[in-house]
């Protein structure tokens, strides 16, 4: 991984609020938080920011951060996609990033593709400094049956969160129709790790 990843070296108390008013209101409203990470408190995790375009270069705005999930019951429909991600800031000019595209995909088992959206980053993921918590992407609800992918392209628009310890091999790059696992060597102790990007999918 590059060096150039930004190090979110903690995450403040307010993403574990964030974290249980979301559990409340799944319980209230019936719906389901699906998640393909290790499942450990935000404050536990060890996160950092990553986008394609550090590793592939222009080719990066092609390849997508996909997570597998499973539709917990027949019928069930996806209504929003959850993403931890920054668009950045400027503390020297004390300015955001100008506005950029990312995209969003949600595919079948087969790699199918079922829906697309695109928006600029900053009408999501603008902040002064690293998040703390999730942005909500509303969908159109869209039935969705056993394994899916949810498909997210930082274009170098911004960074999105990943999780590196505890990968629980459901995350993976979308690159020339294939998903290939999300996985890095350590330059340093020649150890391949796995990774879990930050994305929920959120439906019932």
């Amino acid at each position: 991984m590059k060096k150039s990843i930004i190090i979110i070296a903690a995450l403040c108390c307010a993403a574990l609020c964030f974290d249980a008013m979301a559990e409340d209101s799944t319980s209230t409203s019936k719906l389901t938080i699906l998640r393909a990470d290790s499942g450990k408190n935000l404050s536990d995790m060890n996160l950092s920011l990553y986008s394609a375009i550090n590793d592939f270069g222009i080719s990066g705005i092609n390849v997508g951060e996909a997570v597998k999930f499973t539709a917990p019951n027949a019928g069930w429909k996806l209504n929003w996609i959850e993403v931890m991600g920054w668009s950045g800031f400027n503390n020297t000019t004390q300015t955001f990033p100008s506005d950029r595209n990312f995209l969003i995909e949600i595919r079948d088992k087969d790699y199918n593709l079922l829906y697309k959206f695109a928006d600029e980053q900053n009408n999501y993921f603008l902040s002064t400094t690293p998040p703390t918590g999730f942005s909500a992407i509303e969908i159109p609800a869209l039935q969705v049956t056993g394994d899916f992918y949810v498909v997210f392209y930082d274009r170098g628009a911004m960074g999105i969160a990943m999780e590196s310890d505890n990968g629980t091999g459901n995350s993976y790059f979308f690159m020339n129709g294939q998903m290939i696992p999300a996985q890095f060597k350590m330059t340093d102790t020649n150890e391949t790790i796995k990774v879990n990007w930050m994305i929920r999918a959120v439906g019932k």
